[in-house]
């Protein structure tokens, strides 16, 4: 479901930008948005059957997730007019938990496994560093990523080659604005399009549209060294809150799983490294072949 919002929702996000057009197709009920509707209904629909489900099971003594922990800060704030925990508002963060918190996770790896791939070198010098510093057996922890620049340099350049989020999230002025000289008036929609900040050639130079895990790092390779304008998250006050979580998770999953397993193209077969844009760029779905490693 949540993949299928994120496809959706990529193919109707062009109607920002025509207004008019946008209430002629939901008048016809042309294109995709009663279908994103539908999807997101049944997301929300999701969200309130488990906080039923943690309301009749809720243990002050034993928070097991946010969701207890939130339904907590509205009893004891039910008496506070002016409170902001509420349970449509719980509904809402639930839903966004699943999409911001999985679905550009799940992409980034993916896109890593495919890269591996289609690059042997590259998946042969992150072997080494799993090998030096982590060795085959014991799990991985976010501690070891100190200790492999290159490992984190390949997801850092990933990020920026295949720009996980092209288009960010809309922004909305609420009073006259000046940046950079330039004038943004008030209740001025604005999107951010990342994808041109990662593939500009003043910045990266001219081999922007080659994978490189090298511009990530310093010149002896020992030292991660990411640019200002290496900006996947964003910045600013309104850059995805879930950065420092993200980063952690696609390095342990990426890393407990070429420490198991050399991936490559199956026999016969050719990888096809162009994206498919929802709200993230999504690889296509292809074959991997996965070998023990011994």
């Amino acid at each position: 479901m949540i993949q299928e919002v994120g496809q959706l929702a990529g193919s109707v996000a062009w109607q920002i930008f025509f207004p008019w057009l946008r209430e002629i197709l939901s008048f016809f009920n042309i294109g995709n948005k009663g279908k994103l509707v539908k999807a997101l209904k049944e997301m929300k629909d999701f969200s309130r059957k488990e906080i039923k489900k943690h309301e009749e099971t809720l243990d002050p003594n034993n928070i097991r997730d946010f969701m207890d922990g939130y339904l907590l800060e509205i009893q004891k704030k039910s008496n506070d007019p002016n409170t902001t925990f509420k349970k449509d508002v719980l509904e809402d963060i639930s839903r966004f938990f699943f999409g911001a918190g999985s679905d550009t996770v799940r992409v980034t790896v993916e896109w890593m496994l495919i890269v591996s791939a289609a690059y042997p070198r590259i998946q042969r010098r992150i072997h080494d560093e799993i090998d030096e510093v982590v060795g085959p057996d014991r799990f991985p922890t976010w501690q070891d990523h100190l200790r492999m620049p290159f490992t984190e340099a390949a997801i850092a350049e990933l990020m920026r080659w295949r720009t996980i989020v092209p288009l960010n999230l809309m922004r909305y002025t609420l009073q006259d604005t000046e940046l950079n000289g330039y004038f943004i008036p008030k209740n001025t929609n604005v999107l951010t399009v990342l994808w041109a900040l990662d593939h500009d050639k003043k910045l990266w130079g001219n081999d922007v549209h080659e994978y490189k895990p090298e511009r990530m790092l310093s010149e002896d390779g020992k030292k991660v060294v990411k640019p200002d304008h290496a900006i996947p998250f964003s910045v600013g006050k309104r850059a995805c809150p879930g950065k420092s979580l993200a980063e952690i998770e696609v390095f342990l999953y990426l890393v407990a799983i070429l420490q198991k397993f050399e991936i490559s193209v199956p026999s016969g077969k050719e990888l096809d490294l162009e994206g498919e844009l929802g709200i993230s760029l999504q690889p296509k779905k292809q074959d991997l072949c996965l070998k023990l490693r011994h």
